[in-house]
Parts: structure tokens; C-alpha cells; sequence
């Protein structure tokens, strides 16, 4: 079983070099129109007093677009995670919860890019985003009913959703970038999902500002509000434009496998898989990427705290955050070099990063203290308070730059969004798998020495595991050039299906 190319729509006008193209590599203009710079008409702009205005349908507008859903559901969700035990008096209902959350996560992630690419972008982040409404109503329900089991079956929905979410949204940012632009788009999305979790912010800032010291559990009203805006992002991913009707800035159609069996498409990733199986090495920076998150905000942020205090931090971290995709751009997009040479770049700003926010960290969590009541712990006017805030900034700025890397670092293995969904649900497996052992040691209460030896170490060695796929694998381009006839990296060979099927992918055609 091979992979068989979608018709160009109807509203996708070619050009003449995908005719001629087609021709030369002796394919279809359809499937040249995927490789062949210049083979689409580009969506056409807009010119209002002398400023330019992209169309709705332009590659740049619809990352914007990705980011709004994650902006409303996953911003959401980072603003309950940050506040430590999701708001919670203590870290005991959250961790069983996330351990749910993420058992289910890591099970799903193999199989959401069939889903993706047999229901479209739009369904499966719809589907994707009312899992983390869900779970903020079951943490609501839970300060009036003490239901335990509705929390946990909130993180199972979570997980599930989660899985389909974040495969569709990674795939849709590195695909719709072209080979020159993938750190901008990284950049354009990551801005706004952190605008995001700075505007979700605001909501538990302004709701507990006034408690002071007296109360260590959210209100009401930053949970309802959170599930709101978690609704209105899943909502949000409905007005997105089908993937396979995206051109991208050089002139190239996104593409997505014609119709194929629910089967037909998980074979299809296991050959994808085969194929390349030095995609193996990005797994240990994929666990080190997530693995962490629980120490800084459960064992740091949690422990020496007021909520009040851990509130503001948060929004501290996101609007800094937003500063760190556009760092990993100038890297990875504006050096004068080669892609090759620049990603080695990016591995060398993280790895110093990484250390050098560590070896701060260490003195921070020699002075933790565990089992601090909240007239104890750090608040906004405390003395000292400042130094500790600042640290938890940098740990989130360094999440910023280590994330962001790694997706333009998926874009620059491959163009075909098939392969991209593929290798970003081996990513999303292993940051799901970090996260449910890392809670489990945190539910168990493991000593705050190893849970921060451990973090730093995962988090550190990670950007050296990537060193050999740019040495050996990366290419500097995954364009097909005519003049040298290059095959388009990542991708298997094309084969005749069985049974050639032609239409669009069943979800984007509804």
C-alpha cells in the first residue's frame, strides 16, 4: 500500500511550471504541485493605506489560527498546571489525575495521525480542544462535591484529547512553513499560545489577589472561567481552513494521503516509522522536555509560594515566554549559514541554556522546604520574593526556547505533513510518558534532591542526542530540485495503491 496524492481543489488554481513539472519528474501536476516551488497561486493580499493584509487562507494567518486553539485550551490548562496542584490545596488529586491524564495521552498519541489525517485538522482539533474543558469542570465540581472519580475520568477525557491535539497542531505549524520560514511560523504560533497563557493568567491573579495568605485553593470563578475560554478554543479550530487547501509562501500545496481505511492509514505511519528509524534519537529530548515541568511547578513553584505569589508567576513566565520563540527564529531562520550549521546552533543555545538555568535552580532547591503552611510561604510582598520569581521566569523562558527548537527542528527533517504527524506522535508518546512518571514520583513523595538531579540531567542530555540526525540525516533542503533531481526527504517511496482513490481527506469535506 502506497501513498496516493489528493486532487488539487477546485479553488487551488495551478500554474504552468506544476504542468511542466509533472511532466519533467513524470508524475501528476497534482503531486508535483506538493514539491515544486511556484506550481500554486498564492492566496491574494490585501492593500489598505498603504499597509498589506494577508488573506484568511494565507499559511501565516491560519498558524495564527492554530495558535488562537492553543492559546484558549492549552494556555488554559498551563495556567492550572502552573498554579500547583491545579489550584488545588494540595499536589495529591492533580498528580492522580495527570497520571490518568497522561497514560491515556501517551496511548492515543500513536494512533492521532491516522485520526488526523483521516478526519482533517478542523475535527480533530475540535475533538481535541473539549478534553481540558472537561477536566477544569471536573477541578470546579470537585471544590463542592469532593469527587475524586470525576477529576480522574476529566484527566482521562484530557489525555484523549490532548493526543489529538497536539499532533494536529504541530503537524499544521511545521507543515504550513516553507523551508526558509519554519522558526517564524514555530515563532507566530508559540507568541500566541503565550499570549494565551498570559491572558489566562490574569484570571487566577485578579480572582486570588486578595487572599493573601489565608487561602491556598483557587476560586470558583478562575476555574469556570478557564473552562469557558477552553470551550471557545475548541470551538475556534472549526473556522480553520482544511489543511489541504493551504499554499504555502514558496508556492507549494499542502498535501494530506487520499482516502484511505482507518487500517490503511496506521500501516501507513508503521512504514513511515521503518523507514526512518533515526527518528529514534529525538526521544530523550522529547522525555527531558516535559519530564521537568513537574519539579518547577510542584516541587518550586507549589512548595514556596502563596497561590497569590504562584499566580503572578505564572504570568511573569508566559509574557517572557513569548520572547523565546522569537529567539529560537533568529537562530534557526536569520544566521548566515546553512540549516545544517544553524541547527547545530540551536543545540549549543539550548544545552548552555539549559545547564545554566540548572546550576541557579540548585540553590533554590537546597532552601526548599516542604510542608510549609501558606502564612509560611513566599508571597508577592515578601522579602526575597523577587530573586525566587525570577528563577521561575527563566525556568519558563528556557521551556520556551527548548520547545520552539524542537518543532522547527521536525520541520527541517521533512516537509510531507504524513511523515511530520508521524514523528510528532513519537514525540508526544514520550513527553506523555515523562509526565506520568515524573507525577508518580511526585505523588510518592521522592526526595526533592532527585527529583531535581533527575530533571536537569533528562533536560541536559537530551540536545546532544539530536547531534547525529543533523550529521547524518538533515538535509539543508527538502525541496525537489529539477535541475539535480532531489527526492523529497523523509518521505517512502511512492507505490501504486491497489485501488486508486481520489477526493479530498473525510473530515476537511464536510
Amino acid at each position: 500500500m502506497g501513498l496516493s496524492f489528493l486532487k488539487t481543489p477546485k479553488d487551488v488554481v495551478l500554474t504552468s511550471t506544476a504542468l511542466e513539472a509533472g511532466k519533467e519528474l513524470d508524475t501528476s501536476a497534482d503531486e508535483a504541485a506538493t514539491q515544486i516551488p511556484g506550481s500554486v497561486e498564492l492566496p491574494r493580499s490585501y492593500h489598505v493605506c498603504g499597509l498589506t493584509f494577508f488573506a484568511y487562507t494565507h499559511p501565516r494567518i491560519q498558524t495564527a489560527m492554530l495558535g488562537m486553539v492553543i492559546f484558549l485550551t492549552v494556555g488554559m490548562y498551563h495556567v492550572l498546571s502552573a498554579l500547583g496542584g491545579a489550584g488545588q490545596q494540595t499536589a495529591y488529586l492533580a498528580d492522580m489525575a495527570s497520571i490518568t491524564l497522561y497514560a491515556v495521552f501517551a496511548a492515543f498519541a500513536l494512533l492521532a495521525p491516522a485520526i488526523l489525517s483521516y478526519f482533517g485538522i478542523r475535527i480533530t482539533l475540535f475533538l481535541g480542544g473539549m478534553g481540558y474543558a472537561a477536566y477544569a469542570a471536573s477541578l470546579w465540581c470537585f471544590n463542592h462535591t469532593k469527587n475524586k472519580p470525576f477529576v480522574y475520568f476529566g484527566g482521562a477525557w484530557n489525555g484523549f484529547s490532548a493526543a489529538l491535539l497536539w499532533t494536529a497542531e504541530r503537524t499544521g505549524i511545521t507543515a504550513y512553513a516553507t523551508e526558509d520560514k519554519k522558526g517564524l511560523y514555530v515563532a507566530i504560533f508559540y507568541t500566541i499560545y503565550q499570549i494565551g497563557t498570559v491572558v489566562g493568567s490574569c484570571i487566577p491573579v485578579g480572582q486570588n489577589w486578595n487572599a493573601g495568605t489565608g487561602s491556598s485553593t483557587v476560586t470558583d470563578g478562575t476555574y469556570i472561567g478557564l473552562m469557558i475560554m477552553m470551550m471557545l478554543g475548541s470551538c475556534t479550530a472549526l473556522l480553520l481552513w482544511p489543511m489541504h487547501r493551504v499554499v504555502r509562501e514558496d508556492g507549494t500545496r499542502v498535501a494530506l494521503p487520499s482516502q484511505l481505511t482507518f487500517k490503511e492509514q496506521v500501516v501507513t505511519c508503521w512504514q513511515i516509522l521503518k523507514a526512518n528509524p533515526w527518528i529514534t534519537l529525538v526521544w530523550p529530548y522529547s522525555f527531558g522536555y516535559y519530564y521537568y515541568n513537574v519539579y518547577q511547578n510542584n516541587r518550586f513553584n507549589s512548595l514556596v509560594f502563596t497561590v497569590r505569589g504562584r499566580s503572578l508567576n505564572t504570568l511573569l513566565s508566559g509574557i517572557v515566554q513569548v520572547l523565546s520563540g522569537w529567539t529560537m527564529a533568529l537562530i534557526t531562520d536569520k544566521l548566515p549559514t546553512n540549516r545544517r550549521n544553524r541547527a547545530y546552533a540551536g543545540i549549543a543555545f539550548v544545552f548552555i541554556l539549559c545547564n545554566a538555568v540548572w546550576i541557579g535552580g540548585y540553590f533554590a532547591m537546597v532552601e526548599t522546604v516542604k510542608g510549609l503552611t501558606e502564612a509560611q510561604k513566599v508571597d508577592v510582598f515578601s522579602p526575597g520574593y523577587g530573586v525566587r520569581a525570577f528563577l521561575y521566569v527563566c525556568y519558563g523562558y528556557m521551556d520556551g526556547c527548548t520547545g520552539t527548537y524542537l518543532l522547527w527542528f521536525f520541520g527541517a527533517l521533512s516537509n510531507d505533513p504524513k511523515v511530520l504527524s508521524v514523528f510528532i506522535s513519537m514525540f508526544t508518546f514520550w513527553s506523555s510518558a515523562a509526565y506520568i512518571i515524573a507525577y508518580a514520583l511526585d505523588y510518592y513523595s521522592i526526595s526533592k534532591e532527585f527529583m531535581f538531579g533527575s530533571s536537569w540531567f533528562v533536560q541536559a542530555i537530551g540536545p546532544l542526542f539530536l547531534i547525529p540526525i543533523v550529521m547524518f540525516w538533515m538535509k539543508d533542503t527538502c525541496i525537489v530540485d529539477l535541475d539535480v533531481d532531489v527526492v523529497v526527504e523523509g518521505q517512502i517511496p511512492q507505490q501504486s495503491a491497489p485501488e486508486e482513490i481520489s477526493g479530498v481527506a473525510k473530515g476537511d469535506d464536510k
